[in-house]
């Protein structure tokens, strides 16, 4: 086994194992994508004449032997070969012999992790938009069932304006559908077709990038062989950032969660099979996994950090520091799947004391619509401002048939989530489609 660049000479040991970190182990994640990646290759590299009919079919069955081993995590990764495309290339060049050293023409391996990478990052998208979406489903339920529930509104943690259950949960259906629009604008802009640039500068080759486009299902080509390079984290950065957007709303959902479940509110708890005990004090049920829910949203913010540090003080063209762009990006991808699956389950599992909601639903909630009612009884809203303020501080304030004016803010949360529910359904549709079209491809190239 040899490195791609190896040439005979010696090699410090200390300083290969310095430059080659936890790529053996992190680069696993690459595995299928880099395979279905060199399959549209070679495939465009047979079409130009650069690659016999031949060597391309046994390149094919060698890369489908890749992939499969690579969907069970039994593609291993010998540190002696660095990374995911040195060691698939060493497995074919065994397997198929003469092709599998040709598999390597006209590309390199900076346009190469590229092309796994925004494959993975495609793929990774249309992955967490399936668990948002299975969130939004999960809201939805919830809403159904605990819509018309009064709650008590607050501002400043403190006690504001009637609101309900139904509102409540609406609003975390909108923050998911407009994550979901954010992942389908986030998946337009990762389609671009990378491989082609090379090392930077282009090839003597006469390659076709645009076949290499279609047979992956991008629908244009990256240009620019020099911004190809620079693009090297922009991608993942972008994603990183979608996902931790995701995290910052369930992690409000979980600030809630924290806070409704205090004793002083009182108006949501946990299953106990969510919650821990304390190792001194007996009575106690501790909220654990909503804490982790929101500590977790740290890890994401972590991981951009990283990332934006290491892309920060670049100039143009590849440098080896990017190597560093993709342990944060894995970690990313690892941490928002548990976030969002922690999220769903907290959604599926709370529930409401509604007695206690509605002993919370003190007189002072309903000032605002008093002062209205005066409003539309001809007095000016600031002069009716000021006497309902009075009547609360001197405790005479009449409520009497207020309670019916939080109907039309209720009608527009169900209007609202009617509406919501129509948007979600087309995205979801529109998202399946266009996942089983690029699935389609991806196993179509490896034929």
């Amino acid at each position: 086994m040899k490195r791609l660049w190896d040439k005979g000479e010696a090699l410090n040991e200390l300083m290969h194992d310095l430059t080659v970190g936890d790529d053996p182990e992190s680069d696993r994640n690459l595995v299928i994508y880099d395979a279905v990646g060199s399959a549209a290759h070679a495939k465009m590299l047979a079409k130009v004449g650069l690659l016999s009919d031949a060597d391309l079919n046994s390149l094919l069955s060698g890369l489908r032997e890749v992939v499969t081993r690579g969907s069970s995590d039994s593609f291993t990764i010998d540190p002696i070969l660095e990374d995911v495309h040195t060691a698939i290339e060493a497995f074919l060049s065994e397997r198929c012999g003469e092709a599998g050293k040709r598999i390597h023409t006209a590309r390199s391996r900076n346009d190469q992790v590229i092309l796994a990478v925004r494959l993975f990052l495609r793929s990774k998208a249309h992955q967490t938009s399936l668990l948002l979406e299975t969130l939004a489903q999960t809201i939805a339920t919830r809403y159904d069932e605990l819509e018309a529930i009064p709650m008590p509104g607050y501002t400043h943690l403190q006690p504001a304006m009637p609101s309900s259950a139904g509102m409540w949960l609406h609003s975390y259906f909108e923050g998911v559908l407009e994550l979901l629009r954010d992942g389908e604008a986030l998946r337009k802009s990762l389609d671009a077709q990378p491989l082609g640039g090379g090392a930077g500068f282009g090839t003597s080759f006469p390659i076709d990038r645009e076949m290499v486009a279609r047979l992956l299902g991008f629908s244009r080509v990256q240009r620019s062989p020099i911004d190809v390079n620079n693009s090297r984290g922009r991608y993942e950065l972008r994603t990183i950032r979608w996902w931790e957007d995701v995290a910052s709303l369930l992690e409000k959902f979980a600030c809630d969660v924290m806070l409704f479940t205090t004793r002083e509110f009182g108006f949501l708890s946990l299953p106990n099979d969510l919650t821990t005990g304390s190792s001194i004090m007996p009575q106690k049920r501790n909220p654990d996994l909503v804490e982790l829910l929101r500590g977790r949203a740290s890890r994401i913010r972590g991981a951009e950090a990283e990332l934006q540090s290491v892309m920060a003080k670049l100039p143009s063209s590849y440098h080896r520091d990017l190597q560093y762009t993709k342990a944060p990006l894995f970690r990313a991808w690892n941490e928002i799947q548990r976030i969002i699956s922690m999220g769903n389950l907290i959604f599926q599992s709370f529930a409401l004391d509604i007695d206690r909601l509605r002993e919370l639903m003190h007189p002072e909630l309903y000032a605002t619509y008093a002062a209205n009612r005066l409003v539309q009884n001809g007095k000016a809203f600031r002069d009716a401002y000021r006497e309902v303020g009075k009547q609360v501080t001197s405790g005479t304030l009449d409520i009497s048939g207020l309670a019916e004016d939080f109907g039309p803010a209720q009608r527009a949360t169900q209007l609202g989530m009617k509406s919501a529910r129509g948007e979600f359904e087309a995205l979801r549709r529109d998202r399946a489609i266009a996942a089983a079209k690029l699935y389609e491809l991806e196993a179509a190239v490896l034929q």
